[in-house]
């Protein structure tokens, strides 16, 4: 992969021109906030507990693997419903067996806190959650300060995306340091034999985050190409789409009779079971995923790591605010559905992150 292909993956097109030029994030974890919002409530009964946990700097691998050592379980039998940043302070839930009840008081973790617990009835799983809502604050470079027309001038931002929605780009930290996780990627899925670089006792996790870069490598470049077409919001026959406030997916032809300014077109995590395009959008997809050196069948070989899915190419946040803080930093507030990247909003506002 030459690195003209690989920059269009990790940093592809934006969809708006940038209101500020630079900001510094993450200068410290509570710069970056993020709150689960659930999908639903533990209801009080059942074989698993729900720990609300506040974690600080602290990695969704990490949180696992300290939370199995803590609890003296297996990572296996704690549960998740949406990855979280480590440089960050977040809240989320996370579920485990009801017979770690004695042992969650003897948690002493640093980073890690348990601030409520509850009973359901299922183990948490992953896409159980509705959104995040993110509070962030972003700093001036060099010890500049934001004024009151910065922060007028991404509010208004924030609510033209509201509005008009953003280009549903996976973020860099997706693909691994220099591409990684792609070139792992293909690897495993083009030969069906782990990198020799993998250890063993990391294959199992690797292969499914390296599988799963690859589709969203693929994803990234079918949307940057309809970025530049200016079509990334526009569906048209062929098309897989949905409607804008939904997620079930079908196919767009001449004989739909839904509204298309209802429709948000949807681009492809391949695999088996993805829904297929036709016609020139098809031609499209397949297009892009020889750039990478692959086609249909190689991720329809491996349906345990790919099994397919559509993603929306347009996210819309909500809830969304701006202002000025006493120190001159500028604190931004905003929800998106799950899977969507904070970091990709904010290139839609800032020109250089750092």
């Amino acid at each position: 992969m030459d690195d003209a292909l690989l920059q269009e993956i990790i940093s592809p097109p934006r969809g708006n021109l940038s209101v500020l030029p630079a900001a510094v994030l993450r200068w410290q974890p509570e710069d970056f906030q993020v709150e689960e919002i659930p999908t639903y409530l533990p209801d009080g009964t059942g074989q698993h507990l729900f720990l609300w946990i506040q974690k600080r700097n602290v990695s969704a691998s990490e949180l696992v693997s300290r939370l199995a050592r803590g609890l003296k379980v297996s990572a296996r039998d704690i549960g998740v419903a949406g990855q979280k940043d480590r440089r960050a302070v977040t809240r989320q839930f996370v579920s485990v067996p009801r017979s770690c009840a004695e042992n969650i008081c003897s948690l002493l973790n640093a980073g890690i806190q348990v601030l409520s617990i509850s009973a359901h009835g299922n183990k948490l799983r992953t896409g159980h959650l509705s959104g995040n809502r993110f509070t962030i604050v972003l700093r001036g470079k060099d010890g500049a300060t934001f004024s009151a027309t910065d922060a007028a001038a991404v509010s208004e931002r924030l609510q033209l995306l509201e509005s008009n929605g953003f280009p549903n780009y996976f973020g860099p930290q997706r693909f691994g340091h220099g591409g990684s996780s792609i070139s792992d990627g293909i690897e495993l899925l083009t030969s069906g034999k782990p990198p020799k670089s993998w250890k063993r006792q990391q294959r199992r996790f690797l292969s499914k985050l390296s599988a799963s870069a690859v589709q969203s490598a693929v994803f990234n470049l079918c949307l940057a190409q309809r970025v530049g077409q200016k079509t990334c919001s526009a569906v048209s026959y062929g098309d897989v789409a949905c409607r804008k406030n939904g997620i079930k997916p079908f196919v767009y032809g001449p004989d739909s009779d839904v509204d298309i300014t209802e429709l948000n077109p949807m681009g492809p995590m391949p695999g088996g079971k993805m829904i297929k395009t036709f016609g020139d959008v098809q031609a499209s997809e397949q297009q892009n995923m020889a750039r990478l050196s692959l086609s249909d069948d190689d991720f329809s070989r491996n349906t345990r790591l790919t099994p397919g899915t559509r993603r929306k190419y347009v996210e819309f946040p909500r809830n969304v605010s701006a202002e000025v803080q006493s120190d001159g930093s500028l604190q931004l507030g905003f929800d998106l559905a799950a899977g969507t990247f904070a970091t990709t909003l904010l290139s839609e506002i800032c020109d250089e992150l750092t």
